[in-house]
């Protein structure tokens, strides 16, 4: 699918367009072609979508809205996640900043979207529109942001008036119609169009452009109005001097001093200044100017001191600081900067490379962390590597980018020069902790740095300059240990390591250089995320539930890797890791694609042996011993798994024997599985016993909400539901798994955790059964694709009964044989029994009778082959249905006689009482 914005919206589908009508629908789609490719969160899409009057329940308003794009678009064309949904389509404007190919543009972009304001702003820059850059900020005279847009767009096109009426005219307008003044983003673009060429200082010529700063910019012109010292820290390469030089240029007088070989600040300060032929003190030649010191931190202490005498000595003078650390005086404010977003990143690289390339750009500029220097040197290798080699290496970043400008400082000429450059600064200790810190993948907590990388970071280190085959161990060095967290903190503080709440992590570049030191530790890091995982997955099944989802989730890319290292060389750490991780990827969140990635490298392991034969009908030696083992995990591989080991009857025994030695158990997680095992053997083992099995599964249920274990309580009501849909109480039914979804939401997308049946599929059916049959298709809209055969064949079913329950009996039988095609080779007797019999239903609506009686025998052979008794009474009532109309009426009441047997009770379906009424009406039987 393809969604073009740079124009009206227009969506092509196969190649061909596709009307999306409405407003708020187009809106949708706009909203999300602003990020393709990348999930928006349901509360954005909400303020956008709602601006002024947002709806009472807002989510399900969205879903609503989604579910109606879906079956405009496809099922496909938008997929959901926990936090919001994305758009599947690739889009004009990833193809224009590809390419910058101007014949994609139709017309104004986002032109339909007041959400997309910004956007709409930026595409115009990027296409050299300022035409349409004029007219958007006509269409919105009080965006501030947009006409600052406008004012340096017209400035660096020669209008410098042009650019002061648009200011006067936005003042006006903010005054007569707001009553404020112009805000921090038009202020500071104002000041920039004032400057004059003839300002004093000695700010060098900017070469190039300047992309996606705008908010640090307008953050420094509020901090140095109020602040006589403002220090801008990050990494080496992330843009603290083009920032700092760039703000400079926007006040009358400014001076730049570099200090990357200054041993004396104060001298570089004074020839910066030029000629002094009166011999003026240094201080007083500043008046109210701008200082730049940039590159504090190879001189940081000379630096600081400077600032100091600096700031008592000229009390108009403000002073703007670079350094990859703060300078630690009083008065100093820090304002980090942060790599480039990904879209300010594509837009720098994109810029610097000049032409179209056939690679995934987003990839490469996310693997190189943002970094403006780093996407200068790729740009550069662009035009002496092919796509496909640029490609292929830029996980390699440090060979990558080995070559840069000749002229440049030499700590910039080369992304490992960057970060050299920051390792002569650090301690040995300081070093340690770092090279050791490459060992973590995703960032980690402070807990785990310490217990992974704590050892040894002591003073009296040997230096990490010394290659490691020179290096020797000091048995002094097992003694004062140095304090995890306070270098933890100085790495911080020289912008080496990344600090976001209570995770520290490293840029990937600076993670290759560290791994590059030989010091860190893939064995301790192993076993200390092996033991969170014990740790945490006990917690997956009691009240802290989501505390522990959100352990396994956070530090998924630390768990594979440990994994990783653990199957090549620590087979036993490997099983425990293999135990630990698979209640969360199995039943909490239905990885299956993990777990067959998974258990097949894990050795002389039951679980591993069961799991790595999820969904075929491989007989499993491993079951048997796994079958002892009464842990949460190995028994719900085994009631995944066991019906392709053992036979029915076996199974049903075993089962009766699991919940009996279950329910001796201390554990009450444990006692209440017991009871649902035997909801289980009740309802799906048994003749008669539905009832039975009812009554066990709320039961259980009781004791799954007493433990806090939510999955549980979807899994239980999820049986529930089936047993009450069996029976035909729809209604309380619906109740169930209204509650099933709403629980499920907790733990993330409704169909997120593993249950018997899909809880939106259970949703729609039920649906259907009430007759809200466009909530039903709503429903099934949501649900996602799987590869499962049962999956498909579910889902044909469903939209089956859809088409059944609306009248349109055709579509019922084609969609009815989709899922007995999809499930040829499925051992789910049971489904495809009801499945025989719901085409019989369609056929003998549609008077074709000996073929529906072909399929009711179908139905009946199979379903015979199965101990679930309310199956079977299911596929009795609706063969009684074709025996009714065939006018065999005695043959009709035998059916439903043994249908009410199977089940333990009488059906409440409406369809099957009234059959049921006007079968005992024909035979004299009195109800």
């Amino acid at each position: 699918m393809r969604v073009n914005v740079l124009g009206p919206l227009q969506v092509l589908v196969g190649g061909a367009p596709v009307e999306v009508r409405g407003k708020r629908l187009r809106w949708l789609v706009l909203r999300l072609a602003q990020e393709p490719g990348q999930v928006v969160a349901s509360e954005r899409l909400i303020a956008d979508l709602w601006p002024d009057s947002p709806p009472v329940d807002g989510p399900a308003a969205l879903q609503s809205l989604v579910s109606r794009l879906r079956r405009t678009l496809g099922a496909s064309s938008v997929s959901s996640h926990p936090l919001g949904y994305r758009l599947e389509a690739s889009t004009d404007v990833e193809e224009f900043l590809r390419t910058r190919d101007a014949r994609l543009w139709r017309g104004a972009a986002f032109e339909e979207a007041p959400f997309a304001v910004d956007e709409a702003a930026r595409l115009a820059l990027l296409r050299d529109d300022l035409a349409g850059l004029e007219a958007l900020a006509l269409a919105h005279p009080l965006r501030e942001d947009v006409q600052a847009r406008l004012m340096l767009a017209l400035h660096a096109a020669g209008r410098r008036s042009d650019a002061l009426e648009v200011f006067a005219r936005v003042r006006g307008l903010l005054a007569d119609e707001l009553g404020v003044d112009p805000g921090e983003v038009l202020a500071a673009a104002h000041l920039t169009v004032l400057q004059e060429r003839a300002s004093r200082g000695n700010l060098p010529a900017a070469v190039g452009s300047f992309v996606g700063r705008e908010a640090d910019l307008a953050r420094l012109s509020s901090l140095l109005r109020d602040n006589r010292l403002v220090t801008l820290t990050g990494f080496g390469g992330v843009g603290k001097t083009r920032l700092a030089l760039t703000y400079a240029a926007s006040v009358a007088e400014a001076w730049f001093v570099e200090l990357d070989s200054a041993a004396d600040p104060l001298a570089a300060l004074d020839a910066a200044l030029g000629p002094n032929p009166l011999a003026t003190p240094v201080f007083s030649r500043l008046g109210s100017s701008l200082v730049v010191l940039d590159n504090c931190e190879h001189v940081v202490s000379a630096a600081a001191g400077l600032c100091v005498q600096l700031l008592a000595s000229a009390p108009d003078v403000r002073v703007l600081a670079t350094s990859r650390e703060p300078l630690g005086i009083p008065g100093e404010v820090v304002h980090p900067v942060a790599p480039l977003d990904l879209d300010h990143a594509v837009r720098l690289f994109s810029a610097r490379v000049g032409g179209a390339l056939e690679l995934d750009v987003r990839r490469l500029c996310a693997a190189l962390d943002g970094i403006p220097l780093a996407l200068e040197l790729a740009a550069a290798r662009a035009r002496s590597l092919s796509s496909a080699q640029l490609e292929a290496r830029v996980d390699s970043r440090l060979r990558l980018l080995d070559r840069g400008s000749r002229t440049g400082p030499a700590r910039h000429r080369t992304l490992r020069a960057v970060i050299d450059w920051s390792w002569e600064l650090l301690s040995d200790a300081e070093r340690l902790l770092l090279a050791r810190l490459g060992v973590f993948v995703g960032g980690a907590t402070a807990a785990a740095v310490h217990a992974v990388c704590g050892a040894g970071l002591r003073r009296g280190t040997p230096s990490l300059g010394t290659p490691t085959s020179q290096r020797t161990h000091d048995p002094r060095q097992d003694q004062d240990l140095w304090d995890t967290e306070d270098q933890l903190a100085a790495l911080v503080e020289k912008s080496l390591v990344v600090r976001a709440g209570e995770r520290y992590r490293l840029l990937e570049t600076v993670r290759e250089y560290a791994l590059e030191q030989n010091q860190a530790d893939p064995a301790a890091h192993a076993a200390y995320y092996v033991a969170l995982a014990e740790q945490n997955e006990p917690l997956l099944r009691g009240p802290r539930q989501l505390e522990a989802l959100k352990v396994f989730d956070v530090e998924r890319a630390n768990l594979d890797a440990a994994q990783t290292w653990a199957v090549q060389h620590d087979a036993a750490l490997a099983r425990r890791m293999m135990a630990a991780r698979t209640w969360h990827l199995l039943v909490m969140t239905k990885r299956f694609e993990e777990i067959r990635r998974w258990a097949p490298l894990t050795p002389d392991d039951p679980l591993a042996e069961v799991l790595a034969a999820l969904g075929t009908p491989k007989a499993l030696a491993a079951a048997e011993r796994l079958w002892q083992a009464d842990v949460p995990t190995a028994l719900c591989a085994l009631m995944l798994t066991s019906g392709q080991v053992w036979g029915e009857a076996e199974l049903g025994n075993r089962l009766s024997a699991l919940a009996n030695r279950l329910e001796r158990s201390e554990d009450e997680w444990m006692r209440a599985f017991s009871v649902l095992v035997r909801g289980v053997v009740a309802g799906e083992f048994s003749d008669g016993a539905a009832p039975k099995a009812e009554a066990a599964y709320r039961e259980a249920l009781r004791g799954f909400r007493e433990v806090g274990d939510r999955w549980a309580v979807v899994f239980g009501l999820s049986c529930l539901v089936m047993v009450l849909m069996n029976r035909g109480a729809h209604a309380a039914g619906f109740e169930a798994v209204s509650e099933a979804r709403k629980v499920a939401e907790e733990l993330g997308e409704p169909d997120s955790v593993l249950v018997p049946m899909s809880v939106l599929m259970q949703t729609a059916r039920l649906k259907i059964r009430i007759g809200d049959l466009q909530g039903a298709r709503e429903d099934l809209a949501l649900v996602p694709a799987s590869s499962l055969e049962l999956d498909q064949g579910r889902l044909a079913q469903a939209y089956g009964e859809v088409a059944y329950f609306s009248g349109d009996f055709e579509e019922a039988v084609t969609l009815y044989r989709s899922a007995l095609d999809a499930t040829e080779e499925s051992a789910a007797v049971q489904f495809r029994a009801t499945v025989h019999a719901g085409l019989g239903l369609a056929l003998t609506r549609l008077g074709r009778l000996e073929e529906a009686g072909v399929e009711h025998g179908k139905a009946l052979s199979i379903a015979a082959s199965s101990a679930d008794g309310p199956a079977r009474a299911m596929v009795l009532e609706w063969y009684a249905d074709w025996l009714f109309v065939q006018s065999d009426v005695r043959g009709a009441a035998v059916a439903l006689d043994e249908a009410e047997r199977l089940r333990g009770g009488p059906s409440s379906d409406p369809a099957v009482v009234q059959l049921r009424d006007r079968v005992r009406a024909e035979v004299g039987v009195d109800r």
